[in-house]
């Protein structure tokens, strides 16, 4: 059997916390022989399924659901996925996830790069502002004299 590249992380829903093994197909709905398995109104019986190519790429394609399924919250029939794409059913969401790579969409280049800290210059305005403060209040003339 061939090892788990990819797995949907619920985020959001009934499915929240919980992990789906993407091996070769994984099918999503309501009814009973589905592996990821929703018991909403708004979820048709067999929503979506993700597939995975023989070149290892996941296609998800929308079976016709009546309420529609949804990638990086646009609607759509059929979506080529990358590592960090949100998928929306109904209610639940669900972030896929390849153990290993880098996300493509949650770790952009803005996201990874290093913010300048503002903490060193905290602590000398704070000094500045109770110095001034406590000269305001007169309670610095005992100590100049």
């Amino acid at each position: 059997m061939q090892m788990a590249k990819y797995r949907i992380k619920g985020t959001s829903g009934a499915t929240a916390n919980e992990v789906y093994e993407l091996v070769d197909r994984l099918l999503i709905g309501r009814a009973d022989d589905c592996n990821v398995r929703i018991a909403n109104d708004a979820v048709s019986p067999r929503h979506c399924e993700l597939l995975v190519s023989e070149q290892g790429d996941v296609l998800l394609t929308d079976l016709e659901s009546g309420s529609g399924t949804r990638v990086n919250g646009v609607a759509v029939q059929k979506a080529s996925l990358n590592s960090g794409d949100e998928i929306s059913v109904a209610n639940c969401r669900f972030l896929l996830q390849a153990p290993g790579l880098r996300p493509q969409r949650v770790l952009t280049e803005e996201a990874v790069r290093k913010t300048r800290s503002h903490l060193p210059w905290l602590l000398p305005t704070a000094v500045i502002l109770a110095v001034a403060l406590a000269w305001q209040r007169g309670w610095l003339s005992p100590i100049i004299g």
